[in-house]
């Protein structure tokens, strides 16, 4: 057959090579692109959610995005203050000091009260939330008390600042009484039904008598991560699969052919 690029042989054979390798490339090229579809699935599995607290690691030595409260007697009003006046705020303080002082980094909260006590506070920080949708709030606490009265407290509430909801809720954890307590760990969860949360903590004296310390560090506020759909990445592997055993039935024709 002539034509503008020379003399050109039509061969079935020839066709079938050209065919198989074409069907070769487009494997690949596919077989490349949901490799790179699972990859990318994993990632996104792995990578943490965002963090939604300010300053939660105190790195920054002061209390930056977060507010004071504070109440004295400790069952009064707990309304937020410019500076509390009875509850000691340091970063770091120098009341029964954990070991090691901080979780992480340099700094830790320290929430203290001296003998002129019988006073509550703390810090509380308020943060934009979807409905509906489940958060973790994490961290470290340490405490340090002399007097059945004392403890200390890490709470999340479902809506804004409430001292009285912060008083009665069950979403939080607390050390107390007349003992030392180094690092522990906390978990809390929430669903919020208010598109605002507040995390807060709280150190209280009943007795003015003595002192008491609560430490805090690492505190982390987080949307759970969906977990990833299984089912998404086995239709991937499983369409990847189904390809290759397509392209091996060709192979196998176009080689069957050859023979004859």
């Amino acid at each position: 057959m002539n034509s503008a690029f020379g003399n050109f042989v039509y061969c079935p054979r020839n066709t079938r090579k050209v065919t198989k390798l074409f069907l070769i490339s487009v494997f690949n090229g596919m077989r490349h692109i949901l490799l790179i579809l699972i990859f990318s699935l994993f990632v996104l599995r792995t990578l943490p959610a965002a963090e939604l607290l300010k300053n939660g690691d105190f790195e920054t030595g002061e209390t930056t995005g977060w507010k004071y409260w504070e109440t004295y007697p400790w069952d009064g009003d707990g309304a937020p203050v410019e500076s509390p006046t009875h509850v000691t705020i340091a970063i770091p303080g120098n009341i029964g000091t954990p070991v090691p002082p901080a979780t992480s980094g340099f700094f830790a909260l320290t929430q203290q009260i001296g003998h002129h006590g019988t006073s509550r506070g703390g810090l509380y920080q308020e943060v934009k939330v979807v409905v509906n949708t489940p958060y973790i709030f994490t961290g470290y606490m340490a405490f340090y008390g002399d007097d059945i009265g004392d403890v200390t407290i890490v709470g999340i509430l479902d809506g804004s600042w409430n001292p009285a909801l912060a008083f009665t809720t069950m979403n939080k954890k607390y050390i107390g009484g007349n003992t030392v307590s180094s690092w522990m760990e906390f978990s809390l969860m929430i669903i919020p039904s208010k598109d605002v949360i507040t995390v807060f903590t709280e150190t209280r004296q009943d007795w003015a008598h003595g002192n008491v310390a609560g430490w805090y560090d690492s505190l982390s506020l987080r949307p759970v991560p969906e977990p990833t759909k299984l089912s998404t990445s086995q239709q991937l592997k499983e369409n990847l699969i189904q390809k290759e055993k397509q392209v091996q039935e060709r192979q196998t024709k176009a080689d069957t052919e050859k023979r004859f």
